[in-house]
């Protein structure tokens, strides 16, 4: 230890260096706060006396950099010990001013100014300098607007003119939008004066506010003019001089003014909602300035806001420029033509050409969506990406394009960024918790599972977190340990008592568990009937609860569960058709948007009667339900004419009382003949049947197909051959039904109760055929049918059966042999 150093204390060489101020007399002292007030200071210039800023000063955003104050009437010499002290109360003439303002800090001052433009919360805001103007961006979601700000500076006023407004997800027309963000920032320092924000007499406000400050007199300002204003290095600057000419208007500026002359009115009128009477002006605009490019553009915005324009509003862009130079605006009317190519090409180009990034992706985003192929759409999220990193939706948007193409790791790696992005264990939850639905969604249960167990770091507690892991464990064949996980995410539901959509979805995923892990159908049926009607999964409830309790062996529990589902479905399309008519409440919500799966759901139901219970008749009425949600599927279509098929040679023609389904009128040969003949043998219907009703519209000639292929392969099936001879009644067919009756009751002898039924009706079309002959024999011509139809019964093709004027007996022959019991 050196000589002379206390335990305790450090050695000098470890501390920190002195200070040389505090070396310096009186340094030591703790340096002085800074002065809220400006500092200020006499100079003495070609024999005159004036006052001067000493340091910048800031006035809110902007900082005051110049200031020179002329002091008339002093005599030299004169006693300057007094300091500016002295000639405070002294009235002045400003003979020079200077002002800048950092972009950044005046879009941090004026961003709170623009709360509830896009919303409730405050927009992201940029404002950047660019050639002779500025860059005005702002965001908030995915609503963007950016536009171009031309300055013009008058004698001692700025005009601000806004141009180029653009945006993605506006409610409003972008330049209407950019003249109310100018007007916001501007305050009570500026006015709307035809489409222009003007800020008056900036060089009086400025001095007022700073002089006295200081405790000085404000100057007078008369003869000050603006004499340069420029933007450099992320900065604007304007400086002001008395007696100086105004500098000369860039050509941004004059073209600002000029469009400002001719739309300025329409521009007030879009401002303050009047958008019918704005059109009115903007098209008197464009006759007194054709094919103006500004012009048509704020036209052509206004009718896309409107809606229900788009074709006009494309037609006005296309006669100032092509519609894929026209930027967002040509890609969202060539998108609402239909247009997808031509919008995904106008898209690109003003994503390439946007200054401002956000509105930049959000374009490639919007091109995205049009795209037809996975690799065009991966690589516009890509631009996306690279042009706003941060922008949440975007990241999301490529995650799910990631994952669409199989690239996992490129998915994990947006959800890793998304969550780095999020602020708080709730979002950093919400993040893992959606990335894993989105990668279970598509298979990949091993990193669902991972993402799941990371949503859970962040909230223990989450019902939904703990059921995804239990459904990511159930696809990766851990059925046991998901079926806990179900029952722990329902608890913990109950024990929230949030209950809801929540707890319904949870039951059915538990019950699901339960009848396909454990095997345990009771417990399950008993989870599923716990789920109230009138809600969402009802119906899948019912479905679930008729299948489980038809394979326990409960028939009836089953068909009184698919009964239910039947009526639910029958009951919301009857809420949904009154809420077409605006007369009822919206019951018809119970469908949803999945008419499909409602369909499918009917569609097994009809099945499972069918199958476990054999009743057709329900089969047909849940078959045709599922028709009227979807009458061009091929499947349904298809199980309904075959279960029509089995229900018709079990029923009788279609009863006359019922007039709401009337039968069609047979053709007639002979009507003398037709209204004495005998109608063919009726078949009695078992107990609880009822007829097929021609409602259905299952067509005649369709059923006779169906019934000839059931006669042949039974040709003992008397029912059958009933059916089958009624409904070639019905369509007139004489020849089919004489070759069938011949072919079955042909030896049939005395006694035969089938012949003996069979042959009144035999001779009575017997009858009319031969009346009918004798009748085209004596007019001198041969009697041909007038359009020839497939025999479902022949074994000889269509053309010999109506060749011949006379049942022919080898068709009949042939029959016998191939039908004969």
């Amino acid at each position: 230890m050196a000589a002379g150093q206390r335990r305790g204390r450090s050695a000098r060489a470890l501390g920190l260096p002195p200070s040389l101020r505090a070396l310096a007399p009186g340094g030591g002292a703790a340096p002085r706060p800074p002065d809220d007030r400006p500092v200020l200071r006499l100079a003495v210039s070609k024999g005159a006396l004036a006052i001067e800023l000493g340091e910048p000063f800031a006035l809110g955003p902007l900082r005051v950099t110049e200031l020179v104050v002329r002091l008339a009437g002093i005599r030299f010499p004169v006693d300057l010990s007094g300091g500016v002290a002295r000639f405070r109360h002294r009235r002045g003439q400003l003979a020079r001013i200077a002002v800048e303002v950092q972009g950044s800090e005046l879009a941090g001052w004026a961003a709170p100014r623009l709360r509830g433009l896009f919303g409730e919360g405050t927009p992201q805001l940029l404002i950047a300098p660019i050639e002779d103007g500025a860059l005005v961006a702002l965001r908030s979601g995915e609503t963007a607007l950016a536009f171009d700000v031309a300055v013009a500076p008058g004698e001692r006023a700025l005009r601000l003119l806004p141009e180029r407004a653009r945006g993605v997800g506006l409610e409003a027309p972008p330049h209407a939008l950019a003249l109310r963000a100018l007007s916001l920032i501007a305050g009570a320092h500026g006015r709307l004066v035809e489409g222009t924000v003007v800020l008056d007499a900036a060089v009086e406000r400025i001095v007022r506010l700073l002089l006295p400050a200081a405790g000085a007199r404000a100057p007078a300002v008369d003869g000050v003019q603006w004499t340069a204003v420029a933007a450099e290095a992320g900065r604007f600057r304007a400086e002001g001089a008395l007696g100086e000419m105004p500098p000369a208007l860039s050509d941004r500026a004059l073209r600002a003014l000029e469009a400002a002359e001719l739309a300025g009115a329409a521009d007030e009128l879009a401002l303050a909602g009047g958008l019918d009477q704005a059109r009115y002006q903007y098209l008197s605009a464009l006759e007194r300035a054709p094919r103006h490019p500004e012009i048509s553009s704020r036209l052509a915005w206004l009718d896309l806001v409107i809606g229900d324009r788009a074709e006009g509003a494309l037609s006005t862009v296309v006669e100032a420029m092509p519609a894929v130079d026209a930027g967002l605006l040509g890609g969202a009317l060539l998108e609402a033509v239909g247009d997808r190519d031509g919008a995904f090409s106008a898209l690109a180009r003003a994503a390439h050409a946007e200054p401002y990034g956000p509105l930049a992706a959000l374009a490639w985003l919007r091109a995205a969506r049009l795209a037809d192929t996975f690799d065009v759409r991966l690589d516009a999220l890509n631009l996306g990406v690279a042009r706003a990193p941060g922008l949440e939706s975007l990241r999301w948007a490529r995650l799910e394009a990631r994952l669409d193409v199989a690239d996992v790791r490129g998915a994990l790696a947006d959800a890793e960024h998304l969550e780095a992005a999020a602020r708080g264990p709730d979002a950093r939850h919400a993040v893992y918790r959606r990335a894993a639905e989105m990668v279970l969604a598509r298979g990949h249960a091993a990193d669902a599972r991972a993402l799941f167990e990371r949503a859970l770091r962040y909230a223990p507690e989450s019902p939904d977190a703990v059921a995804g892991l239990a459904r990511s464990l159930r696809a990766a064949g851990e059925g046991r340990r998901a079926l806990d996980l179900l029952a722990r995410a329902r608890a913990l539901v109950a024990r929230s008592g949030a209950g809801g959509e929540s707890a319904r979805a949870l039951d059915l995923e538990l019950a699901r568990g339960l009848a396909e892990i454990a095997g345990d159908l009771p417990a399950a049926v008993a989870r599923v009937r716990a789920i109230p009607p009138g809600e969402p999964e009802a119906l899948e409830a019912r479905l679930l609860e008729g299948r489980w309790c038809a394979e326990l062996g409960d028939l009836g529990g089953a068909s009184v569960a698919l009964g239910r589902l039947r009526d639910a479905v029958e009951l919301a399309l009857q809420g949904r058709a009154a809420d077409d008519a605006g007369s009822a409440r919206g019951r018809g919500a119970l469908l949803g948007e999945g008419h499909a799966a409602v369909a499918a759901m009917l569609a097994e139901a009809a099945e499972i009667e069918e199958r476990s219970r054999g009743d057709l008749l329900a089969a047909q009425r849940h078959l045709g339900l599922a028709l009227r949600l979807r009458p061009r599927d091929p499947g349904i279509r298809a199980s309904f004419r075959r279960v029509s098929g089995e229900i018709a040679p079990h029923h009788a023609a279609p009863p006359a009382a019922d007039a709401s389904i009337p039968s069609p009128p047979r053709p007639r040969a002979d009507t003398s003949t037709e209204l004495n003949a005998p109608g063919p043998p009726s078949v009695t219907l078992a107990e609880g049947q009822s007829p097929l009703l021609r409602g259905f519209a299952l067509d005649d000639e369709l059923l006779a197909d169906r019934l000839a292929d059931r006669l042949r392969a039974d040709p003992t099936d008397q029912g059958v051959a009933m059916a089958l001879a009624d409904v070639l009644a019905r369509l007139g067919r004489d020849l089919d039904l004489l070759a069938l009756l011949s072919a079955r009751y042909g030896r049939g002898g005395r006694g035969d109760p089938a012949g003996d039924r069979a042959a009144p009706s035999r001779r009575a079309r017997a009858a009319r055929r031969e009346g009918a002959q004798r009748g085209a024999r004596r007019r001198g011509g041969a009697l041909r049918d007038a359009a020839p139809r497939r025999s479902p019964l022949s074994l000889t093709s269509a053309a010999q059966l109506t060749a011949r004027p006379s049942p022919s007996r080898v068709p009949a022959a042939r029959l016998a042999r191939a039908l004969r019991p």
